[in-house]
């Protein structure tokens, strides 16, 4: 039986509120004895290019103030942008042009299952778009002009329910909202790719009840719909490289916070584990490329029992830990 968690991770509080609603984490028994695929990691990643933004900082989640925060790449002058009085704001987005950030904000007076706003990258300007309460949206992800927006939400169907989990398009304005997918079971996670020509998605369409997911790619003309990975182990959160040719997930068992860190060759050729495997310890959740495709910034509980945010190079060697907190930082989002 699948049940959903459609976010990188959020504060307990917040996860077990959506748990309630929403059934809670996929879970993955099947995947208990087969935490994830075995490959060499390559001695020479394919590297993305720079694809503009005069904006090089790192947002996140911040437990400590339910908001979004920006950082240096090295960690240094952490600003918070967001400080919800009631609720959680997760899930940010950098826009192409490091102007704007998308996110999702979760108000138990107004919508506990989150909707989409855009605001200023220095926090001002804030903007609702998306107004359907009692229906999640949730996972925004930018176009490559900066005018659309994709996202997961159960609009199709009258009640929040995993199997109504699709992918949506809207303009960056919140209006001509599209579903860009429309099939039985969850489809969620979307990643827009730097071409602006495909979504990154990850979903259970084929899983039959084994619990397990998969990453695809849909074609934003035609809405073809391609499938990446064939691991027999839970997919998630793909991030795709700057260059597009890689994208990199979250990979394992997400029931018992054991997972690791991947990159799958967007054109079906391989996937390789770039972190330490299902023996070490932690969870490795949420990657997210910098802008020149060198490195990867995720989080892990590698430390501890708190999500601490890292960066490591994109074989998974130099891993810098940049958060330091008693909290989780959760949701990294490096600006293109």
């Amino acid at each position: 039986m699948y049940s959903i968690h459609t976010d990188s991770h959020a504060p307990r509080g917040a996860a077990l509120r959506r748990c309630a609603l929403l059934l809670g984490l996929i879970a993955v028994a099947a995947c208990q004895d087969n935490q994830g695929p075995v490959a060499p990691v390559p001695s020479s990643p394919s590297l993305g290019v720079n694809n503009g933004g005069n904006n090089r900082r790192i947002l996140f989640q911040s437990a400590a103030t339910r908001g979004i925060s920006s950082m240096n790449p090295d960690g240094t002058d952490v600003t918070p942008l967001t400080a919800p009085e009631r609720g959680t704001d997760r899930s940010p987005a950098w826009s192409p042009d490091g102007k704007r950030i998308a996110f999702v904000r979760e108000d138990p007076d107004d919508d506990a299952l989150g909707e989409i706003y855009v605001m200023n990258a220095d926090g001002t300007g804030l903007r609702q778009l998306t107004y359907s309460p009692n229906i999640l949206d949730t996972s925004p992800t930018w176009s490559k002009d900066g005018k659309r927006i994709a996202f997961v939400s159960s609009r199709g169907s009258s009640a929040p329910t995993l199997e109504s989990l699709d992918i949506y398009v809207m303009n960056a304005d919140g209006s001509s909202v599209t579903p860009v997918t429309d099939t039985f079971g969850p489809d969620f996670d979307p990643a827009w790719s730097p071409d602006g020509k495909q979504i990154a998605f990850v979903s259970a369409r084929d899983a039959g009840d084994t619990g397990t997911t998969d990453l695809y790619v849909v074609t934003l003309e035609g809405l073809l719909v391609s499938r990446l990975t064939v691991e027999g182990i839970q997919i998630r959160e793909p991030s795709w490289a700057p260059g597009g040719k890689q994208i990199a997930v979250a990979g394992g068992n997400f029931d018992v916070d054991k997972t690791d860190l991947f990159v799958v060759n967007a054109d079906r050729t391989g996937i390789t584990r770039v972190t330490d495997g299902p023996d070490s310890p932690g969870t490795h959740r949420a990657p997210a490329w910098s802008p020149d495709g060198k490195q990867l910034a995720f989080t892990s509980t590698r430390n501890g029992l708190t999500h601490e945010i890292y960066i490591m190079n994109a074989d998974g060697k130099a891993v810098t830990r940049l958060t330091y907190n008693s909290t989780d930082d959760l949701d990294p989002a490096w600006n293109r």
